[in-house]
């Protein structure tokens, strides 16, 4: 074996055996060194110190290093892809038995007619028949194709004359039966009667509407009048939404007692624009949102708006889910509406589907006839419209989908734009009349295959095949033949209406759940399935118990418990009391007694959704607060959004008094098998029908539950816990929450035992048990992206614990938030200031002190501010303060913002409480504030003055609630308080973190997982200027990491477990301060640990640490799985055959790709280095690209030397060398280190190893480029020289200037010219120092600072995408010819997962 064949043998059994976590099981004992990690979706940071805060050293490398990986994808569009690849072959099947139906009676009238179906795509030369018959359909000699197309023009002609009249000619039927088969429509409505008239609108509308909150709108008697406006002729969709906004007039309810303070003029101006925003929504049209359930605090703008039309709600459905929460249940209602509006308008009262569409082909014959004739005068307009095929062009060619070149179609709605801005340059006449209002109205020239067909039912369908096959039973008598119980007209019947129901989900068993597939099915036989034995050959009960065991999700916090049904009695019950325990009325929470009556007066009633105004009047209707006074209701969003929805239905159904345990069982399984009313039915009377009869069966099936929780019962039912600071009877988190005033977080926190009580249930749980990691991973709710980079965590700890033979004592955590949609673009503050500011009503205004001019000096001062500007916070508060200062009322000089006339003030003391959100800041003069001094509650005197003021500022939405409670609360911060905000510092609720501490706490019982918070390192980061410039190289989450450790012990130290009793032992008086922690020395609890921060020596250490560049660097390689290539299709004269996937592997003629097209961009899962003699006998060395759809094929080394053969044709003696190089392995290039890319032809892609390093004054100038470029994707009027920074350097606060632009554009330079760059492929020395120098002269500020961040990205290559451009320099990636011996130097570079263990391959 040759040496490069054993190391690699060697080595590829290390990296396998790395990819298994076993320090856990070795008894290694525990020593005094720490752990940091800072976790984020795509690194790991990690560092190991002592008790001193040094690094330790391991082959004399410092232990720290970063981890990079790429993030974890969600499953979303695989799953989306699997789904639509099962219905397509569910579809081949239907269709595959409906031919086995028809072959022996087809066969005695037209022996090869399946065959020519089949054949149809196939070009002449490679048919059966050849070029014998160029007509597939009928081939007979008095009839053919054209006769067929002649007397049918569509598919459904045939359809409605075979209802009409039935055929002679089984040809005929089968085509017809296809179709219907083929296209079957939507199962919305499965089991149910079908009936499009007026009933089913009127029904999907009272479930919409009775959902919306109205002020005075009575939507129950409007019910009537909507369905009818939506459903008039004649009239525009935007006619239609302003006749229902109208109807709030005619509709008001005038008997109830408002509270509100609003005028009923007001109310109904709400009322109209929900009530218009709902009709916009079920019409089509774009609606608002924020005015259909109320405006949402940092929302997207994207998610304030939607459109129902085509696939768009289906595409977004998942983002507005999580902006909207349960309201999304509402907007799906709308979309039901929306659909019963589309099927009416294509299906018409009176008339099948097949008859409304051959209607609807003779309309657009009628309307192309009469468009054509008003354009034939200008033959150009002529030939524009009916012939051109351009690019861009939305004409009739593009919109009957004929295009031939680069564009082939266009939608209705540019269509109808082109066209009607055609003919509304032509003169007057009755037809142009006639085209304008049908554009308007949305029905000139309707299509026949269109998007909207998908809101068909299959009921429809149904109606037809039934009509059809009576009609033709006595023409056919193999309809009527008789097989495995059923004739053949019901098999037809019976492939329609079947439908695999979702709890049996996939049938091939063997890809079953346990083997690492996706099926879960239970059979009672084997062999193949249809729609008449489904019943003989799958066991739908124990499949739908398989469903439920596998695919409903685990309690957050007590492992191994299932959840509950968001509707079950218990959670709803959760849920309501959640909120109702953040309720404070005049700052105080509702009384357990009061808080009783209002769950069993209003909750378990019928009532309307609970606002603030019908709060305050049930209080005042029972003698809670005296009448005349009006309370402060605060700590909820417009409304009480949980209710008790199922107790309602279970008493409406059961009767008062009914079993809760089988009520809960119902309601689960209303939420299992909801979809399928047939099974819930079944399962009902399997189950109940000894004590319900089939009535309330029919009643309970009826009813829609959807959603899980994330508690299980036994979380919130089954453990006891105590307050540990008083003498109180233990009980569960239910009962607390019934007798006090706590929400679910409070109990869970420190003050309350629970969460030592769910810690013990865990251990007892698990004690004895060998932990999986990989197991607990997949037990916990995670998103891909944060698996996996918990589990690259696990490995790092797991090979350092390895390398010290010992587990550390304490391991601290940092995980990063990182959600997708928080990185979208959020509202401008300049946009939403001014929208706020708009909205102000002067007379308001001028009430709450404010002078008449002032309003509008403000509105236009705020107009010359842009975003940059508005970054100031000063400024911002400035504006939402109304340009007053929030403790005296006394207008701001704006000229003297930024002096030391005005402060920024913490409303919460920020020695106390780390809060530098806007909720906790305001603008104060500088004499208010000292008078003000560090104290909280605000003095007395300022509320009383200011009150009124504050309560105009929270009422336009320029302070929020939270804010407005803290300037407004009159009681002092007490030690919970107090306590709680330390709690915020040390506890995260963040679930990434619950998942990485559960499981390092359940791997390594023994050590102390410590939480870190973000904020509180980027603090200490800020006041020690240590710099962090992310584009500069991969150090800054090692230091990250490291700081971790720093922070996170001496928090940990300072604030421990006992800190709420030290409170309690010592009032509420000042004890701490977070602003000055660091400057005092903190003593560990444990005396003899020392001190967890000397001031002497800490700092000090701090900063050696920091300064140090010897950071381990690694990339995690990869095997590329998924997509074989690009999904599109590339037609045939564009293929070359090698690089081209072929259509059909597995037919022998499809697989032509020259002939027949084929996928381009085929997915390479890694390269083969092998040696192979040339012609000339020369040896040579090549990688050679594997692509996924050979690797997935499990390929021995014969067969892979087969496959290369295939590709090298010409090559003898070929020999593997290096069997599998990844993604991203590191290599060695003649002397320069890179990491392996991408394929580019005969070439593959490297990308720059080696982490750039440069001196403290270029990080900062790096830093404010960083910073520049950043605002400007947000910003793109930004100026450069408005971005500052603090210099490390001389601690002072510096802009970019021109000066620093060319220092750094100099040091960038010089650095081409240092010897490890000068080995770098692509070095632009010559070109970047002559030309690029006299270009980057010439260039703004601005675009210095675009060409410094290319010219950065040159050595990082953090962006894959090189250029220079802005200094006219061409730059490209860098690519290597797959023949590596021609290289001086070719080596392979393997790392373990830290970096600290590594070896090189020789190659070249």
């Amino acid at each position: 074996m040759s040496i490069i064949n054993f190391r690699r043998r060697a080595l590829m059994e290390m990296q396998a055996s790395n990819q298994l976590i076993s320090s856990h099981l070795k008894d290694y004992p525990i020593k005094d060194y720490f752990v940091g990690l800072d976790i984020g979706t795509s690194s790991v940071g990690w560092a190991v110190t002592n008790k001193s805060y040094e690094l330790l050293k391991f082959r004399s490398h410092k232990m720290w290093g970063s981890r990079l990986f790429d993030e974890g994808e969600s499953a979303v569009a695989r799953r989306g892809f699997r789904s639509m690849r099962r219905r397509l072959e569910r579809r081949k099947l239907r269709l595959k038995l409906l031919e086995e139906l028809f072959a022996d009676a087809m066969a005695q009238v037209d022996s090869t007619f399946f065959m020519r179906l089949r054949e149809s795509k196939y070009h002449y030369e490679d048919k059966t028949t050849g070029h014998s018959s160029k007509h597939i359909l009928f081939i007979n000699e008095d009839y053919t194709d054209q006769d067929y197309f002649k007397a049918y023009p569509t598919i459904y002609h045939l359809r409605a004359e075979l209802m009409k009249d039935g055929t002679n000619d089984i040809r005929k039927l089968f085509l017809a039966v296809h179709h219907i088969l083929k296209y079957r429509g939507n199962f919305l409505y499965e089991g149910a009667t079908f009936d499009s008239n007026a009933s089913t609108l009127d029904d999907v509308l009272k479930q919409a509407l009775e959902n919306i909150t109205f002020n005075c709108f009575d939507s129950t008697t409007a019910i009537g009048s909507i369905g009818q406006i939506l459903m008039e002729s004649g009239k525009t969709k935007s006619d239609k939404a302003k006749a229902i906004e109208r109807l709030v007039d005619t509709y008001i309810i005038t008997d109830e007692v408002d509270t509100s303070g609003k005028t009923q003029k007001e109310q109904v101006k709400e009322d109209k624009k929900r009530l218009k925003s709902f009709a916009n929504l079920v019409l089509g049209l774009s609606a608002s949102l924020t005015d259909l359930f109320g405006s949402v605090e940092d929302l997207d703008e994207d998610l304030k708006k939607l459109q129902i039309i085509g696939d768009t709600y289906d595409e977004r459905r998942d983002d507005l889910a999580k902006a909207w929460g349960d309201e999304i249940h509402i907007i799906d209602d709308c979309k039901s509406v929306y659909d019963a509006i589309i099927l009416m308008s294509i299906k018409e009262p009176g008339l099948t589907i097949s008859e409304s569409k051959v209607k609807a082909y003779n309309k657009h014959k009628d309307d192309l006839v009469l468009l054509k004739s008003l354009l034939k005068a200008d033959r150009k307009l002529y030939n524009t419209m009916f012939k051109s095929d351009e690019k861009g062009l939305h004409n009739y060619v593009h919109y009957i989908k004929q295009g031939r070149t680069e564009e082939t179609s266009c939608n209705r709605e540019e269509f109808y734009k082109y066209t009607k801005k055609i003919v509304e340059g032509l003169s007057d006449s009755k037809d142009k009349d006639y085209i304008l209002s049908e554009i308007e109205l949305q029905t000139l020239l309707p299509l026949q295959r269109i998007k909207d067909n998908g809101v068909i039912p299959y009921q429809l369908h149904l109606e037809e095949l039934k009509t059809i096959l009576d009609k033709c039973k006595s023409k056919f008598p193999f309809l009527n033949e008789v097989a495995d119980g059923y004739s053949v007209a019901e098999k037809l019947i019976k492939l329609l209406e079947f439908r695999i129901p979702y709890y049996v989900g996939p049938l091939n068993t063997h890809h079953n759940v346990n083997n690492g597939g996706f099926a879960w099915a239970v059979r009672k036989a084997s062999g193949q399935v249809t729609p008449w034995n489904f019943e003989d050959k799958i066991d739908r009960e124990k499949s739908a118990a398989a469903f439920i065991k596998n695919l409903t999700n685990k309690c957050t916090y007590l492992l191994g418990e299932d959840v509950l049904p968001k509707s079950s009695l218990l959670y709803s019950e959760f849920m309501l009391l959640n909120e109702l325990n953040n309720v404070r009325i005049d700052g105080k929470p509702l009384e357990p007694k009061v808080k009783a009556h209002l769950i069993k007066a209003v909750f378990k009633q019928d009532h309307k959704k609970m606002t603030k105004n019908r709060i305050e009047q049930f209080l005042k209707d029972n003698g809670y607060i005296s009448k005349p006074h009006k309370p402060e209701i605060t700590g909820l969003d417009g409304e009480i959004k949980n209710d008790l929805t199922s107790y309602r239905d279970m008493v409406r159904i059961l009767g008062d008094g009914f079993d809760t345990s089988m009520a809960e069982e119902i309601i689960t399984n209303i939420t299992i098998f909801g979809e399928s009313k047939k099974m819930l039915r079944e399962t009902l009377r399997n189950k109940f029908s000894s004590c319900i009869d089939d009535e309330t069966i029919k009643k309970l099936a009826k009813l829609r539950y959807r959603d899980w929780g994330r508690l299980s019962k036994k979380l919130l039912n089954g453990i006891e816990g105590c307050d540990k600071t008083g003498d109180c009877e233990p009980a569960t988190i239910i009962k607390f929450m019934h007798n006090s005033s706590y929400n679910l977080m409070e109990l869970l926190g420190d003050k309350f035992s629970f969460m030592e009580c769910i810690q013990e249930e865990n251990v007892k749980l698990t004690e004895g048990q060998v932990v999986n990691p990989h197991d607990i991973i997949d037990e916990l709710a995670l998103s891909p992206a944060v698996k996996r980079a918990v589990w690259q965590a696990l490995r790092i700890v797991d090979e350092v614990i390895h390398i010290k033979k010992a587990l550390p004592s304490r391991i601290f955590v940092e995980v990063t938030r990182s959600n997708k949609t928080e990185k979208k673009k959020k509202d401008s503050r300049q946009k939403r200031l001014s929208d706020l500011y708009a909205a102000i009503k002067k007379d308001e205004a001028l009430l709450s002190g404010l002078k008449d001019t002032e309003v509008d000096g403000l509105k236009s001062g705020l107009a010359n501010y842009d975003d940059a500007a508005l970054r100031s916070k000063k400024l911002y508060l400035y504006y939402t303060q109304m340009g007053r200062c929030a403790y005296t009322g006394e207008v701001i000089d704006l000229s003297q913002l930024n002096t030391d006339n005005y402060d920024i003030d913490h409303i919460y003391p920020r020695s106390l409480t780390k809060d530098d959100s806007f909720d906790n800041l305001v603008l104060c003069k500088r004499t208010a504030n000292a008078q003000k001094s560090d104290t909280y509650p605000i003095g007395e005197g300022i509320q009383k003055t200011l009150k009124p003021f504050w309560t105009f500022l929270k009422q336009q939405g320029l302070i929020s609630e939270r804010k407005y409670e803290r300037l407004t609360r009159n009681t002092s911060l007490t030690a919970d308080d107090l306590s709680g905000f330390i709690a915020r510092q040390l506890v995260e609720t963040n679930q990434s973190v619950k998942a990485a501490t559960t499981l390092l706490r359940r791997l390594y019982p023994g050590v102390d997982v410590v939480f870190v918070k973000a904020e509180n390192v980027t603090a200490f980061r800020h006041d020690n200027n240590f710099i962090k410039v992310r584009s500069l190289n991969h150090h800054h989450h090692a230091k990250d990491a490291y700081l971790n450790i720093v922070v996170g012990n001496v928090y940990h130290e300072r604030f421990t477990r006992n800190f709420r009793a030290f409170f309690k032992k010592n009032g509420a008086n000042r004890t701490y301060n977070l602003a000055k922690m660091f400057n005092y020395d903190v003593n560990c609890t444990n005396a003899k640990d020392g001190k967890a921060w000397d001031v002497k020596t800490s700092m000090d250490t701090v900063k050696k640490m920091m300064a140090s560049n010897d950071v381990r660097v690694t990339k995690r390689v990869y095997e590329q799985k998924g997509q074989l290539a690009d999904i599109n299709l590339t037609k045939a004269s564009k293929v070359k055959a090698d690089i081209y996937l072929p259509i059909k592997a597995n037919d022998v003629i499809v697989s032509q790709n020259t002939k027949y097209g084929g996928y381009s961009d085929i997915k390479n899962a890694y390269y083969t280095i092998i040696e192979y003699s040339d012609k000339k006998n020369n040896s040579i060395k090549a990688f050679i690209p594997i692509p996924i759809f050979i690797a997935s094929k499990i390929l021995t080394e014969q067969a892979l030397l087969e496959y290369i053969k295939t590709v090298l044709s010409k090559a003898n003696n070929i020999r593997i060398i290096y069997k599998r190089v990844y993604n991203d392995q590191l290599l060695k290039i003649d002397g320069f280190t890179y990491y392996l890319g991408g394929r580019s032809n005969d070439r593959f892609c490297i990308d720059n190893a080696i982490q750039l390093i440069v001196p403290l004054d270029i990080q900062f100038y790096l830093k404010l480029v960083e910073k520049f470029t950043t605002i400007m994707l947000e910003d793109k009027n930004i100026k450069a020289s408005s971005v500052s920074s603090r210099n490390p350097v001389n601690n002072q606060v510096e802009n970019i200037t021109l000066e620093y632009t060319q220092k750094l554009f100099d040091y960038l330079v010089s650095k081409f010219n240092e010897p490890i760059y000068l080995k770098m492929r692509g070095n632009k020395l010559k070109d970047v120092d002559n030309v690029g120098r006299k270009q980057f002269i010439k260039l703004s500020l601005e675009e210095r600072c675009k060409a410094l961040s290319e010219l950065l990205n040159i050595f990082t290559n953090r962006n894959k995408k090189l250029s220079l451009s802005s200094i006219n320099v061409s730059a490209s990636r860098k690519v290597v010819n797959f023949k590596v011996s021609s290289l001086d130097e070719f080596k392979i570079i393997n790392e373990s997962i830290t970096g600290l263990y590594s070896n090189e391959v020789a190659i070249v």
